[in-house]
């Protein structure tokens, strides 16, 4: 099909307003980005900012980032506890204790109440009565929960599809201590007046069987619960409180951590230092403690938390620094000008200690590959465990508050109580791009499409890294005979393959800098006919990026990249050779709506070639086209005034413009608009996208023509899909 040959020869007037080699280095990318009119420079949140911005890569989701999950606002956060859910279809669930109440971050968005379908003949008295647990005050609280729905008469009441009722209803107190309970899936809560279990649907209040003691901690060993106080420590089993610990010096236990590898339970004891119980097996034995005093080699006397690691080591957090016991002995690290108050054990081994200079990370040597096969070869706790790296986090490099309370350890994700609110230190994830799209579907050839992959890895606090590959078929070429046009002498194919390492880093809280080191092989004929040359030409090019996050007003971004500086590139004739497509692109993004339930997002790019020649008639440097051809447009004429030209200028650009809003993080609906008046193109863009959990993304985008303008991409579709690890 020789004509498909002759179009690839003028496909690149969809793209650049001057002639330039190597389409594909301008091939945009991405279902999501497209669905919004091609617009991404400033967005850049996902693994296609590698083509767009790879500026985006110092920053999260991609990159490792601190970040404010929920502003205080005179709310001072107590406690922590989390639902780990892994695969597809799932999030991770994170409850928030505080002076008054709690919190439900649903892995999108923080909640103050419980949203619940009425279904059936289900009235707003019959959910307030399953969340209350009980018939106690139950018309006035469906009175308070009727006003908080904005439903002031039973008939705009019986309008109601779902309702909502703020966990203050039950939980009004200050939050002491909380756990949720994986094997009943459901959370526990300790106040300072007593203690309560919530279901997801509903409360259970245990003041008629414990009564209105001030919980302190809260730890679970199998089917038994263990339940801290300040006066006593008790065990709940099979619907039963039973007081232990009679024997221990002081009554008022501060923490408690169940170990499951040697099966004893660790109590922090005000006053008496830390106790140690092997639990009875049966009603006929007895319980076994010990307490380890200074004399052992314990800070002091009055633990405030205390952690296991993976390893099996036991941590505790005192005023001034951390007992750590080995399980042959107890050592001490201290913090000078340092107040110690929480403490968390990732899953990778790190330590994170919560203080009031900030949060420090201790990965123990033993936590290390090469230290586990080392104490697993001399034996659990037989190794000296003086080594191993920290890592100190402040307003200087990441938090918005040096005060941190407590801490939460959950998956990537490390969570904090703060003078500032509720903060996370987010782990990124590698991720994994993958796009396809059938192009100019009005010519219904099959081998004309566009592919791409890209992949990106973080690298702590150093950034992170990417890999990408832009790939076009141009589909087959024949080529007949010159006397016989329908004999077929030969055939090719062609397309072209760039290949680009991606880097971006993070120069300041606002600011991060990326670089794209791209290589790419045109091949627009190879063995088309015998005694011809090939047509296939190999070189580099090179993106600068950078990226402003929360200039002026929250939640506003700009992206700037001058992409594709490199040498000029030929074919076949080293005297006729053409410059690569050197482009500005400028981005804005704006999120306008950030709610609970509705997240609304605008974008606006501009894209220019700038491509300059001097009389000649030869493609200058970069270095000079960057800023030379603003002020020489392709349509200036003699005369022109500053605006004309100016003007000029500017509508040899292309302008794309998009919105997304995205529904309970679950659905994305998307719609853009590029307008190119050179390549003579106005398309509108629609797309989909679903989020089927923090691991998988599908999205979708298509293209219709407006205007009078003809449009070979109209109703061209593009798929994509976005996977996490």
């Amino acid at each position: 099909m020789p004509l498909v040959f002759l179009f690839l020869l003028s496909l690149s007037t969809l793209a650049f307003s001057r002639a330039s080699a190597v389409i594909t280095l301008e091939m945009p990318v991405g279902a999501r980005q497209l669905g919004m009119g091609e617009s991404g420079v400033a967005l850049a949140d996902d693994g296609n900012t590698l083509f767009y911005n790879p500026a985006g890569l110092a920053f999260g989701p991609l990159a490792n980032e601190w970040e404010l999950s929920r502003e205080g606002k005179g709310q001072f956060y107590t406690a922590f506890a989390a639902r780990n859910r892994r695969g597809f279809l799932t999030r991770n669930e994170v409850w928030a204790g505080s002076v008054n109440g709690i919190l439900h971050f649903d892995g999108q968005v923080w909640r103050e109440d419980l949203t619940v379908p009425l279904e059936g003949n289900a009235k707003l008295r019959d959910v307030v009565r399953t969340f209350l647990g009980s018939e106690t005050s139950l018309d006035s609280i469906s009175g308070v929960v009727r006003n908080y729905n904005g439903a002031k008469t039973l008939n705009e009441e019986a309008l109601l599809v779902e309702v909502k009722i703020p966990f203050s209803i039950m939980i009004k107190d200050t939050v002491t201590a909380m756990l949720y309970e994986i094997r009943t899936e459901k959370l526990w809560i300790g106040t300072t007046k007593g203690l309560f279990r919530f279901d997801g649907k509903g409360f259970k209040d245990f003041t008629s069987e414990f009564g209105t003691r001030r919980i302190t901690a809260i730890a679970n060993q199998g089917a038994t619960l263990w339940i801290g106080t300040d006066n006593g420590i008790f065990a709940y089993r099979n619907g039963v409180f039973e007081q232990r610990g009679a024997v221990l010096p002081s009554q008022k236990i501060s923490s408690i951590a169940w170990h499951e590898m040697r099966k004893e339970l660790y109590v922090g004891v005000e006053g008496a230092g830390i106790a140690r119980l092997t639990p009875k097996q049966n009603d006929n034995d007895k319980d076994k403690w010990g307490v380890f005093a200074l004399q052992d080699g314990i800070m002091d006397l009055t633990p405030k938390a205390i952690a296991i690691d993976s390893s099996g080591h036991v941590w505790t957090v005192h005023k001034e620094g951390l007992s750590h016991f080995n399980l042959r002995r107890w050592e001490q690290v201290r913090f000078e000008n340092n107040e110690a108050h929480g403490i968390t054990v990732s899953e990778k081994g790190a330590i994170w200690i919560g203080t009031d200079k900030g949060v420090w990370s201790y990965l123990p040597e033993y936590a290390t590959p090469s230290g586990r096969k080392s104490e697993t070869e001399q034996g659990r706790g037989e190794t000296e465990n003086t080594q191993g790296e920290w890592n100190h986090y402040h307003q200087g490099n990441g938090l918005a508050s040096n005060t941190v309370w407590c801490l939460l350890s959950l998956g990537n994700d490390l969570w904090l109580s703060t003078g500032a609110g509720v903060e996370r230190y987010h782990a990124a994830q590698s991720q994994v791009a993958f796009f396809y799209e059938k192009l100019l579907p009005v010519l219904n050839i099959p081998d004309l499409y566009h592919l791409y992959t890209g992949i990106t890895w973080p690298l702590g606090d150093w950034g992170t890294w990417g890999l990408f590959v832009n790939f076009i078929s141009f589909g087959e070429t024949t080529v007949g005979n010159e006397i016989n046009p329908d004999q077929e002498v030969s055939s090719f194919n062609s397309s072209e393959t760039v290949v680009g390492l991606s880097y971006g880093t993070r120069l300041n809280k606002k600011w991060g800098l990326g670089l794209n080191f791209k290589f790419f092989y045109s091949a627009l004929s190879s063995g088309a006919a015998l005694n011809e040359p090939d047509a296939t030409t190999a070189s580099y090019a090179i993106d600068i990026g950078i990226l402003g996050r929360d200039l002026f007003v929250k939640g506003l971004r700009f992206g700037a990249v001058l992409a594709n500086i490199g040498p000029n590139v030929y074919y076949v004739d080293k005297s006729n050779d053409d410059p690569i497509p050197l482009t500005w692109r400028f981005g804005l993004s704006y999120d306008l709506l950030k709610l609970p339930d509705h997240r609304l997002t605008l974008n606006a790019d501009y894209n220019k070639t700038v491509i300059y020649e001097n009389s000649k008639g030869e493609a200058q440097p970069f270095y000079i086209s960057a800023w030379k051809a603003w002020f020489n447009p392709e349509a200036e004429e003699d005369g022109d005034k500053a605006i004309d030209i100016f003007r000029k200028s500017f509508q040899e650009g292309i302008l794309n413009i998009g919105a997304e809003y995205v529904y309970a993080g679950t659905v994305a609906l998307r719609a853009g608009y590029l307008h190119d008046k050179v390549g003579k193109r106005q398309e509108l863009d629609i797309g989909l996208g679903v989020m089927l959990s923090d691991m998988l993304q599908l999205d979708i985008a298509s293209i219709q023509n407006v205007g009078n303008l003809e449009g070979v991409r109209d109703g061209q579709l593009r798929f994509a899909g976005l996977f996490r690890f």
